[in-house]
This record gives structure tokens, C-alpha cells and sequence, in this order.
């Protein structure tokens, strides 16, 4: 079987064009070619300078970046820019909170231990549900947000959402107000009936009393 190996370097490529492409670049080749977008270790656009670059390779100090914010972050959105992005968000059901868990359940996909064992209470006992779609509603900030219940009873027309006892007791620091009053408003806003259950009222006997 043929070898090709490079003449400059002495690495083994897999064929003869592999091998050809690999001397024409090899480090160690005094005359090779170089990639024209390449340059002074910087990516650019047909090779050419931009202010960091130039001030680089002519040894020059770096020009201090225009743009404002954190370093390497560019420019801030504005207060309206986000207003904007995040109606945009809103309208085409992105943003929110992002699960930090999700477990597959049949069909299914749940974020929570709690919400398993309500699901499966549920079909033990034959009751009909189904996982939710994002509400919109208004904090108590006047700002618009959405809120996605965990589980849905459909016969009953009425949504669930078990929590542990600190998300109920204590206000959630990211929107400065606790998880309580979020579904209180969600519910008053949009008209529909949200239970939230506590660590002991996960099983169907007990969710009915509720209803």
C-alpha cells in the first residue's frame, strides 16, 4: 500500500491529494501558502485590516472599542430595543422561564418530581390532562410576562401547579414578587382557575377536594 508522506514534515496523510493540499500550507514549508482570509492569526473579510488587526501587526497601541457596555459584548440594547425584543418574544410564545429539569413521561414532558406524581395519580384514577401552553398576563410592575401552568384537568377546565413550599412561601427573586401572587394574577387577568399544590397534595384524592 502507498505511503504519502510529507516531504517538509514527514506526517502521513490518508491520499494523494490529502497530501498535496497538506505541503502546500505545512508549516514547515518556507514557501507555503498561506489562506488569504487568514492573517496575523484573525479571521477578516478577503484578508483585510480592520483597527485591532493593523494596530497588531504594525505594533501599534489597540485602539480603545467604540462600543458601549461590558468588553466583548458590543452594544447594549436600548430600554426600547428590549421593550420590542421582548413583545416580539411574547407573540411568538419564546422567552420565560426555561426548565431546569425535564422528565419524559409517557408522552409527556414534565419539569418536576411533583408534577410526576400528580400525573400519575391522575391516570391511576382515569382522569383526563394534558401539559399547558404559555399565558400571557401583567406584573405587578406593569410589566408583560408569561406563566406556563404544569398540568391542565381537561373535564374540569382548571389548571395545577404543584410547587415546593419555598417557591410559595417566599418571593422569587427574579420577578421581585412571590410565585403566589404571579398565579393570582395570571387567573384574575385570564379568567381561569389555577390550584396550586403544596408537598401534600399531590395525590387525586386529595387534588378533587380542591376543585
Amino acid at each position: 500500500m502507498s505511503l504519502f508522506i510529507c516531504k517538509y514534515c514527514n506526517d502521513e496523510r490518508k491520499n494523494r491529494n490529502s497530501l498535496a493540499q497538506h505541503e502546500l500550507r505545512c508549516p514547515k514549508n518556507l514557501n507555503r501558502k498561506l489562506n488569504r482570509n487568514y492573517r496575523n492569526g484573525m479571521l477578516g473579510k478577503k484578508g483585510y485590516d480592520n483597527q485591532f488587526t493593523k494596530a497588531k501587526r504594525l505594533g501599534l497601541p489597540i485602539p480603545e472599542s467604540k462600543c458601549k457596555g461590558r468588553p466583548g459584548k458590543g452594544h447594549p440594547h436600548t430600554d426600547e430595543t428590549k421593550k420590542k425584543l421582548s413583545e416580539h418574544a411574547i407573540k411568538n410564545g419564546l422567552g420565560g422561564v426555561t426548565q431546569s429539569r425535564w422528565i419524559k413521561y409517557k408522552d409527556k414532558i414534565l419539569g418536576s418530581s411533583y408534577e410526576l406524581k400528580v400525573a400519575e395519580s391522575l391516570d391511576k384514577n382515569g382522569i383526563k390532562w394534558d401539559t399547558c401552553k404559555r399565558i400571557n398576563y401583567i406584573d405587578p410592575h406593569g410589566k408583560k410576562r408569561t406563566y406556563t401552568p404544569d398540568i391542565y384537568l381537561i373535564d374540569y377546565d382548571v389548571y395545577l401547579d404543584p410547587k415546593n413550599d419555598f417557591l410559595i412561601e417566599n418571593v422569587n427573586p427574579r420577578l421581585g414578587f412571590t410565585d403566589t401572587e404571579k398565579i393570582k394574577l395570571v387567573a384574575q387577568q385570564n379568567n381561569i382557575k389555577i390550584i396550586i399544590l403544596n408537598k401534600h397534595q399531590l395525590e387525586w384524592n386529595i387534588i378533587k377536594t380542591l376543585l
